[in-house]
């Protein structure tokens, strides 16, 4: 079949009826892409009066840094300034990216000429955008016409020579940035020619390249000496010949979310230049965001032509694709030169990379539910989902997590099996983004190996076959490889769909309206060439409009109370999704709503709570912030930056301290206990030289001697001894370790290796593998047969307090019961969609609970894994299935408005009943507990 990114007129858009031409239409027409105005951080700037500027001031950073010939707040204009009349435009590229385009840029000079430059600038919009090239103490008049169809205007004049960033508030990550080129009046500039710092005229200079460092991209732009620019795109290789003399300015572009947080190092093989306002000679310069770095070198200078390798010195960013080649060519290859000579033969033409223009893809990576990877051309696909595209063969997939306060990889899951650029990953998280290239057709997923629920799909196609190109066999993270006419093939696809489109998510709140999971109707090619309708094949094998089960309250009730993260409940006075839910244990209603709307709270992940179980510890999975609030009242009491994307957290029995996994970095934070809750340590889980661990759901011995953190960038689990403050053992284990369970000894630890659907058995005390259970050795991933019970992706296992049992969430939809004795699944129960969350608590009268929470929908299970307390979990059983939908009686902080009770996550319940933490309880809790469920380990049942 055939797909052109160019003319939008592909079988898939024509199948589904959503044409690109309307989506990009729909875009612009938005209000919600109404921009506020451009540029920060142009210090050499003097603001002037601002004129219908109702988006907000566009240089109001730099208020205070009015010069002194001022009355009130305006210049003063020297009667030699220049006037320059300029007029951009917000468009929409082809891949969804906002863009600026030149519509006018006139000179008004001294001496009452008009010179009209347009010209010089690109007849399209451009990343990045239009360099403003002007003098010292000219005065620039700025129109903007933006997306919304508003019209802002901006002034200033250029009191100082300098490269300065100009930039959407909202947007400019994506493309919505350019510079400010402010020559000197003098018009020269310092330069390293033949070894030396002198200063050369700015005539001499042969051409200007602007590189752009943009997440982990490089997108550029050129100058010639005439002033015309031409846009080199991503990755570009800058041409010239040897001798010539080359203006460098590299630009900082950072995260609107985090300004501050995200800087690179640019470094050029092979050449060295001044560095700016001193006379050392350097190679490699740290650049952060907002800022500009510029010099001039001699191309070739002392080493002559060759491709000369340019890149950001940070290596993860590198791993993303940040690199490309400066190509300088012989002075006496006439030939070679004639060839990439521009037209009046004055400069060599540099060659650019991808363009959004032509057979590339965009997503955006933020925190919002379902959206986690969002293709900025919208939902192509009519099924609620926004994280698919297509592209054709040879095509470039660009992501930029321009919308998230956590750090993330970009990381193949999923791709055409001897596929090039495969396996596509990142040693360790930031907040940067990966360019790829994808050559042969077929489905490549991508996800966040921190959030592996963060899915973005692209599908390659070739247009010279007919159905879009799914592949013929498809390689797994875990190195499997499986036909695309497989079982497992279609429940990955299905998983897909259900993830990323909300609509599709399960909703008990109105069980009356069946649960319809919408899939593309569009056909697809997939093993020996078989087209099939993806719809039809996935609604055949898995049904459609599927009754839900209705709720109903175990008919014992449990101790205390159950909260568990609504990791994706929004709220009116956030921005950010999240609450924290109570469940009453003797009425099984949702009793309490926490949203702490007045810290933005931000994905609330995992909870646990102090020895008098008054106190919630709240980790913000995609923040850096663990929060403490009033389990009572709900109000909070300190917000604590503890690094990048903690996940899990858990306390000392003996001291009673917080120990929190940054699933962002590389170990665990340590917190005073309360009332202080201070910084006390950070505990590194691997060497200086090791490979990034990125820890997520540890788990500690009752007896505070032993921490377990599964590492889920290195697939192997580490062993940390707390009284002798050490690493004691790494074990290999399956790749994503995600989330460990412990036995109440101590003496074994149960880890879910999430892609390879496995948990791995280990010696605590000694740090070796003790045996591997396949969760899938029941399942036939071709016919999709099964034998017995099934746990597809792993999430939290936890073992139960009296260590008899683990009960296993499994993100396919199944709830796995494993006998401790025997280290075999005696078990499967039912589940529903990203199954993930479990954590057990005290059951009246004696047992435990075990709550399980579900990514995608809003209802918890209440799992009692020995009904008949006989110490054999292989009846155990669903007791009921409750509501996390708040009723009129649910006390909360802030109004809910969207996804309620969904996002399933941490589970808590209160009173704490593991072995350790349970002999700490005050006398209020423990007299709520029987003899047995007070010391599950001493006392027979």
């Amino acid at each position: 079949m055939s797909y052109n990114n160019d003319n939008n007129h592909t079988r898939w858009i024509k199948k589904i009826n959503v044409l690109y031409s309307v989506v990009i239409a729909t875009l612009i027409l938005s209000s919600t892409m109404t921009a506020p105005g451009i540029a920060r951080g142009i210090e050499s700037f003097i603001p002037m009066t601002q004129t219908n500027n109702d988006d907000g001031k566009v240089f109001d950073t730099i208020s205070s840094k009015v010069s002194s010939n001022t009355t009130d707040g305006n210049m003063v204009l020297n009667s030699s300034s220049a006037v320059h009349d300029i007029v951009i435009k917000e468009q929409v590229l082809p891949d969804g990216e906002p863009a600026y385009k030149m519509i006018q840029h006139i000179i008004n000079q001294t001496n009452g000429t008009k010179l009209n430059i347009t010209n010089n600038y690109s007849t399209i919009a451009t990343i990045p955008g239009p360099a403003i090239v002007i003098s010292e103490g000219d005065k620039a008049l700025i129109t903007i016409n933006h997306l919304g169809g508003n019209t802002t205007q901006e002034d200033f004049v250029a009191s100082n020579p300098g490269t300065y960033v100009y930039q959407d508030e909202e947007l400019g990550d994506r493309g919505l940035y350019g510079v400010v080129i402010v020559n000197p009046k003098d018009r020269m500039t310092e330069a390293l020619v033949d070894g030396k710092i002198t200063t050369i005229p700015l005539d001499e200079l042969d051409k200007e390249v602007l590189l752009f460092m943009v997440g982990s991209t490089f997108w550029g732009m050129e100058v010639d000496r005439n002033g015309t620019q031409t846009p080199l795109w991503t990755n570009p290789v800058p041409v010239a010949e040897e001798n010539q003399k080359i203006r460098f300015h590299i630009v900082g572009i950072g995260p609107s979310s985090n300004p501050n947080g995200h800087s690179h190092t640019f470094h050029l093989h092979a050449h060295r230049w001044v560095d700016p306002g001193t006379s050392n000679i350097i190679d490699v310069k740290e650049i952060h965001p907002g800022k500009t770095h510029v010099f001039v070198i001699d191309a070739g200078d002392g080493v002559g032509p060759g491709d000369w390798q340019y890149h950001c010195h940070v290596f993860s960013h590198m791993e993303a694709g940040m690199m490309s080649t400066f190509k300088v060519l012989s002075a006496n290859a006439s030939s070679q030169v004639k060839a990439m000579m521009t037209e009046d033969k004055s400069t060599q033409k540099s060659i650019p990379g991808a363009s959004p223009y032509k057979n590339f893809a965009s997503f955006s990576i933020s925190d919002e539910p379902g959206k986690w990877f969002t293709n900025l051309k919208g939902d192509i696909s009519n099924t609620g989902s926004e994280s698919l595209a297509i592209i054709n063969k040879s095509g470039t997939v660009n992501f930029m997590m321009d919308s998230t306060h956590g750090v993330h990889t970009v990381t193949s899951i999923i791709y055409p099996k001897n596929a090039s650029h495969m396996p596509f990953s990142q040693m360790m998280a930031y907040k940067g983004g990966a360019i790829v290239n994808l050559d042969e057709p077929g489905l490549y997923v991508f996800a966040c190996s921190l959030h592996p629920f963060m899915l973005a799909a692209v599908i390659v196609d070739d247009p010279d076959t007919e159905g879009l190109d799914l592949g013929e066999e498809l390689t797994l993270i875990n190195g499997v490889t499986i036909p695309t006419n497989s079982d497992l093939a279609l429940k990955l696809l299905r998983t897909f769909f259900i993830a990323t489109s909300p609509p599709n998510w399960q909703d008990y709140t109105n069980i009356s309206q069946p649960w319809h999971v919408s899939y593309p109707d569009v056909d697809a090619r997939i093993t020996n060439g078989t087209v099939v309708n993806v719809k039809d094949v996935l609604e055949k094998t898995y049904g459609q409009n599927i009754t839900l089960t209705p709720l109903s309250n175990p008919t014992v009730p449990a101790v205390g109370e159950i909260w568990i993260d609504t990791q994706f409940e929004k709220t009116a006075g956030k921005t950010k999704p999240g609450t924290a839910t109570a469940i009453n244990g003797t009425t099984w209603n949702v009793s309490k709503k926490v949203a702490l709307p007045e810290i933005n709270m931000n994905n609330p992940h995992n909870m646990w709570t102090d020895k008098n179980q008054e106190l919630i510890y709240q980790t913000q999975w995609f923040d850096n912030r663990t929060t403490i609030f009033d389990r009572t009242t709900g109000e909070l009491v300190k917000d604590i930056q503890v690094g990048d994307d903690p996940s899990h957290v858990m306390t000392g029995t003996t001291t009673d301290k917080l120990y929190i996994a940054l699933n962002g970095e590389d170990g665990v934070t340590v917190v005073s206990s309360n009332p202080e809750f201070n910084l006390e340590k950070f505990i590194l889980l691997q060497s200086p030289s090791a490979p990034s661990t990125h820890p997520h759901g540890h788990w500690m011995s009752s007896d505070d001697r032993y921490m377990v953190t599964p590492d889920a960038l290195t697939g192997t689990t580490t062993i940390y001894d707390m009284m002798q403050d050490k690493i004691i053992g790494k074990v290999k284990t399956g790749v994503s370790p995600v989330a460990v369970g412990m036995m109440p000894d101590g003496s074994k630890s149960y880890v879910a290796d999430f892609f390879d659907s496995t948990m791995s058995v280990i010696n605590t005390t000694n740090a070796t593998l003790i045996k591997k259970i396949n969760l899938l050795a029941n399942y036939d991933p071709i016919t999709g047969n099964t034998t017995g019970p099934v746990g597809f992706l792993p999430i939290q296992t936890p073992v139960s307090p009296d260590g008899q049992y683990i009960v296993t969430a499994n993100t396919g939809g199944t709830i796995t019961i494993l006998d401790t004795d025997t280290d075999q699944v005696v078990k499967e129960l039912p589940c529903d969609a990203g199954c993930h969350g479990v954590n057990f608590g005290a059951k009246k009268g004696g047992g435990y609970y075990a709550y399980v929470s579900s990514t995608f929908s809003n209802e918890a299970i209440v799992v009692d894994g020995d009904p008949n307390n006989d110490g054999n979990p292989v009846d155990a059983s669903i007791a009921g299935k409750v509501s996390l939908v708040a009723s009129n009686d649910t006390i909360t902080d802030d109004k809910i408005t969207d996804l309620e009770g969904t996002g399933g996550q941490g589970v808590l319940a209160i009173p704490n009943i593991y072995d350790g933490w349970v002999q700490n309880l005050p006398n209020y809790w423990k007299s709520s507990l029987t003899e047995k469920q007070q010391n599950p380990l001493t006392i027979n049942p």
